[in-house]
């Protein structure tokens, strides 16, 4: 690959705070960059953003503007957007790129890739380099983050869009109990990079850490529906959507509340894919409460208050009469070690659902390790690539 760039980092300020779930961290920085088209130095209010989630890999995402002069000596800036994750292969990043420069404009539509090096105590090497012509790269996309109106409430959803003019096809992951929306971050990116918009978003009062509106003492299984309803609605109107090419994911509850939403609105879904579903949330629920009379009004459980609404939704269901009606094919990824929703009740949805493809993926248990979220993402594109081929 050709060298386009080496930026020498100096980190500065570190804020970091740590809860149940993983660390974020804000890195400022200062520095200076060269290489044959570009030299300068980064501006102030650099800065490097970092996640490390419990079980999973460190995913970084800078943001920072270069001012300097290009190959003709030309006075220019350059802003870099950089993301990226730590592999067992390094820190690899893909740097998007916007100047100013009329000599460096083609930096803009330019397959590019990024590493990041040690090099001493509080410093870094970032080299951006073209990457190779004879291989096929991922495409380029962008993130838009959007407010949805659902009842009275606001939904929290990010947008993940393939560079071009589509139309593309869309996919909308939907998160499981007391999660978010980026959860699933690595999955759409994984999406969009292939030519598919995803979107993901935080179901309303489904979480304590949620970005949406709503108590979650208010939050069951049918406002998740709602909500999903809607950001169904939002992402077929996208100029972006093609037509009757959408297709839900969902894991844990929110693969639940996929199946619900989609007997309930099967027009244009495509097709769906469930990450260890929760199906057995009515069966559980019923053991605990067997006389609905008894349902407090709220309860702590699984280190979040539910409502009196939650339980009384759910005893009243029977998530495999949803399964059964829906007519398009459905993938369904379970893990033989999972102890939260056990494979048996994958192995009933095979039975009842009329077009179930299960996958099970071996010492798998409820939430994939990164090497089983990294399969499951594969499958799941390959399921949504065939299917749009038929």
């Amino acid at each position: 690959m050709n060298e386009i760039l080496r930026i020498m980092v100096r980190l500065k300020e570190t804020m970091e705070v740590t809860g149940k779930t993983g660390c974020a961290r804000m890195i400022a920085f200062t520095g200076e960059a060269e290489g044959p088209y570009f030299q300068g130095k980064i501006l102030p209010h650099g800065v490097d953003t970092q996640k490390v989630m419990k079980g999973k890999s460190l995913q970084l995402s800078a943001r920072y503007m270069l001012e300097g002069v290009d190959a003709n000596g030309t006075p220019c800036r350059l802003f870099i957007e950089n993301n990226g994750e730590e592999t067992s292969d390094g820190l690899w990043t893909s740097p998007r790129i916007y100047t100013d420069s009329e000599a460096l404009s083609w930096l803009e539509e330019t397959c590019l890739t990024g590493s990041v090096e040690g090099c001493g105590e509080n410093q870094v090497l970032i080299r951006i380099r073209k990457a190779d012509s004879g291989r096929k790269e991922k495409q380029m996309y962008r993130t838009e983050v959007h407010s949805v109106r659902v009842r009275d409430d606001r939904i929290f959803a990010t947008a993940y869009i393939p560079d071009g003019t589509g139309p593309f096809p869309a996919v909308i992951l939907s998160h499981g109990y007391n999660g978010k929306g980026s959860d699933f971050c690595k999955e759409a990116a994984f999406f969009a990079e292939h030519g598919i918009v995803a979107c993901t978003f935080d179901f309303c009062g489904g979480s304590v850490h949620s970005d949406s509106s709503m108590d979650t003492r208010r939050m069951s299984v049918l406002t998740e529906k709602e909500d999903l309803e809607a950001m169904i609605s939002f992402v077929k109107a996208r100029r972006e959507v093609a037509a009757g090419q959408l297709f839900l994911l969902g894991g844990s509850q929110g693969g639940f509340v996929t199946t619900l939403a989609a007997a309930e609105r099967p027009d244009g879904i495509l097709g769906l894919i469930l990450y260890y579903p929760a199906f057995c949330i009515p069966d559980d629920w019923r053991k605990e409460y067997p006389d609905p009379a008894k349902i407090p009004e709220s309860r702590e459980f699984w280190g979040m208050e539910l409502g009196k609404a939650y339980f009384s939704a759910v005893l009243q269901m029977d998530a495999y009469v949803a399964l059964g009606n829906i007519g398009q094919k459905v993938l369904l990824l379970h893990g033989d070690k999972d102890t939260v929703v056990p494979l048996a009740c994958a192995r009933k949805a095979t039975q009842i659902g009329k077009r179930v493809e299960l996958e099970i993926l071996p010492e798998e248990g409820h939430g994939f390790t990164d090497a089983g979220a990294k399969t499951a993402m594969e499958r799941a594109l390959a399921f949504m690539q065939a299917e749009l081929n038929q």
